[in-house]
């Protein structure tokens, strides 16, 4: 989600062409959210690079704490959960009995165990003008929340064994993930592509997802509808699943403005002037939840729901509603 003006100049049909360039009147109150509350790319980057070790260890401790998940595939084979015993074969090595079992009857019996195999996940940030914003000073910028809750979810996927990816937006072949260095690699992956972001609004290219994969985005979910339709049925037809990790500011979800109010927007939008009252307010809210509705839709019918994540919430509250969803920690 980009700041609100990004956000009413894409949802609040027509209040910039009613709004125009207007200047505020003599001794109006302002809020002006460029440049005291965003941040250059390079800036950021700069921020997150001087940073990474402590980010890191956080992301590195936060998937720790998280539960640990496998994915069963409903059959026998190599894993460590129970899942069935069957008659023991001729020739069956006595090692292989379960002699427990076998006690409770006159034949012999085998303890299986249900296999488990590792599933593809591919990982992709958001890197727009519209992420590096954030309504007060003790919140985190939209675009640093999702960098640690990528890093944290790369973490706890490799915890769990999982074949884990770094997607590129150029379409460059994704980034393989592995080794106890992996975390340190993708930061500075990531890094890079801040620092070679050109603030657009973007989705990762299809073609560089691999087949029966996972996505992850994490970004602020206000993409064309188009685009991200286009960009959800490719994935489907490549068999793979996407979920919509979106990073939302608690001022975009209610507009919390009195008065008079020039938004300047983050993606060379025009300035809005607008009043904040309660009518206002009333309509934002219906037009954000129509919004919400309509990502969720999109997302459903792509396979998986998408997870809001507010900035002033702690970021294990959206590692847990990942890890609640099938295929990523609990069963299929």
């Amino acid at each position: 989600m980009p700041s609100p003006r990004s956000l009413l100049s894409r949802l609040y049909g027509g209040a910039r062409q009613a709004a125009g360039r207007a200047a505020p009147a003599p001794g109006m109150a302002e809020t002006a959210f460029l440049p005291r509350n965003a941040v250059a790319a390079t800036a950021l980057a700069d921020s997150l690079a001087s940073r990474l070790p402590m980010l890191v260890a956080t992301a590195r401790r936060i998937a720790e704490n998280m539960g640990q998940g496998s994915h069963p595939r409903r059959k026998a084979g190599q894993g460590d959960e129970f899942w069935q015993y069957r008659p023991a074969a001729a020739g069956e090595p006595a090692s292989q009995i379960d002699w427990r079992q076998s006690a409770r009857g006159d034949r012999a019996f085998v303890r299986e165990r249900e296999a488990q195999t590792p599933h593809t996940i591919c990982i992709w940030c958001d890197n727009s003008a519209s992420m590096r914003w954030h309504s007060e000073e003790g919140l985190p910028l939209k675009a640093e929340r999702a960098f640690l809750l990528a890093l944290a979810c790369a973490a706890m996927l490799l915890r769990q064994g999982e074949h884990v990816r770094l997607l590129a937006t150029d379409g460059a072949p994704p980034l393989r993930l592995y080794g106890h260095r992996a975390l340190e690699q993708m930061a500075h992956s990531l890094i890079a592509a801040l620092r070679a972001t050109t603030d657009t609004p973007t989705l990762p290219q299809p073609a560089s997802v691999p087949t029966r994969s996972r996505v992850l985005l994490f970004g602020d979910g206000l993409y064309p509808p188009d685009v991200l339709a286009t960009f959800l049925r490719a994935l489907t037809a490549r068999q793979a699943t996407c979920t919509l990790v979106e990073t939302v500011d608690p001022a975009e979800t209610r507009l919390p403005y009195e008065g008079h109010v020039r938004f300047t927007g983050l993606e060379n939008e025009a300035p809005l002037l607008l009043t904040g009252s309660a009518e206002l307010r009333h309509d934002y809210a219906t037009i954000w939840q129509r919004h919400q509705d309509r990502l969720r839709t999109l997302c459903q019918a792509a396979g998986s729901p998408p997870v809001l994540h507010m900035t002033d919430q702690p970021p294990e509250s959206a590692l847990l509603a990942l890890h609640a969803l099938p295929g990523m920690g609990g069963r299929p």
